[in-house]
């Protein structure tokens, strides 16, 4: 009965900070749709979802996820559910949004980086951008192999470009949120609870203790390794760890970029307990976990190949 209330407040704390985000999230990115502004950006997504072979109103969706991806993977999920495309659009689009989630978090980690590691985390910062970048380029080529006939969907977009009430607007926001939000939420509800519960057994405190001891092996140095592992208790540990390793002299730039590398892998085991909710409330429990998975190995495979050139051509 115990682990259940934990269970319960810890689900609690992680549904209050996160569901008035994503509704927040939604009704803007609806909001600015309805008035017609993201369209007048969506020429942004329109080299890649032309590449990939999606609908071209699936730039629309790429803009929208510079201002906040989980609305921009909600329009999606929508689109699927009202069979404008298809699971494959659905997967690639999704996971085409990493080059935007990644600008996104601009204003939040530059001013830690900066503060923390000076022109070296703008450094840091520009390489996960290119590796986001990396990442949408990588499944803009998949769609192109696996989609063989594009779609054509109807514009959403058409009949907003005259301009309307504002209080027509309003209402079109609010009912779009509503209808997109509520299936989101059944399921990030129940899903959210579970993962508490695995919290509150030690499941994620297991996988962390499996990824030190497995770190042990690998070809980095202490204090590489150790700015690495720190990254699990959070990003911020591990950019105040290296700044003043950087500091005593005890790691080199270049090692340090990347020990902060290897460290994004490792955090994933971390993120996850937020990680899960959020693909499975979203997708689904198939489709969300195989989303996630897809995006988690491939930005890990990337990241390495990144760590790997750095130590033989740097």
């Amino acid at each position: 009965m115990e682990l259940l209330i934990i269970s319960a407040g810890i689900a609690f704390n992680f549904l209050k900070r996160s569901v008035p985000g994503l509704l927040i999230g939604i009704f803007i990115a609806e909001l600015l749709i309805e008035r017609g502004i993201v369209e007048k950006v969506s020429f942004i997504g329109k080299p890649f979802v032309k590449l990939s072979n999606l609908p071209a109103e699936c730039a629309l969706t790429f803009a929208t996820a510079f201002l906040n991806t989980r609305a921009a993977n909600a329009m999606l999920v929508d689109f699927y559910r009202e069979g404008k495309i298809g699971k494959r659009e659905l997967y690639i689009a999704s996971l085409m949004n990493a080059f935007p989630a990644m600008v996104r978090h601009w204003n939040s980690l530059i001013p830690v980086l900066l503060a923390t590691l000076g022109r070296l985390g703008l450094l840091y910062f520009g390489i996960l951008v290119f590796i986001g970048l990396i990442q949408t380029t990588v499944f803009a080529v998949a769609g192109k192999i696996l989609i063989k006939n594009p779609r054509k969907i109807s514009n959403p977009q058409k009949q907003m470009r005259e301009k309307k009430p504002f209080k027509k607007v309003l209402r079109n926001a609010l009912a779009k949120t509503k209808k997109t939000s509520i299936p989101i939420l059944k399921t990030m509800v129940i899903v959210t609870y579970i993962t508490a519960l695995l919290i509150a057994v030690g499941f994620f405190n297991h996988l962390s203790d499996l990824v030190r001891n497995f770190a042990e092996f690998l070809p980095f140095s202490p204090e590489e390794l150790s700015v690495a592992l720190s990254a699990m208790a959070g990003s911020i540990a591990a950019y105040t760890l290296g700044a003043n390793l950087l500091k005593a002299g005890l790691i080199g730039e270049k090692a340090l970029i990347r020990a902060l590398l290897l460290g994004s892998i490792f955090a994933n085991i971390t993120f996850l307990r937020v990680l899960i909710p959020y693909y499975v409330g979203l997708y689904g429990p198939k489709d969300g976990t195989k989303l996630m998975l897809i995006s988690m190995t491939t930005r890990s495979v990337i990241i390495l190949c990144i760590i790997a050139v750095m130590g033989v051509v740097l």
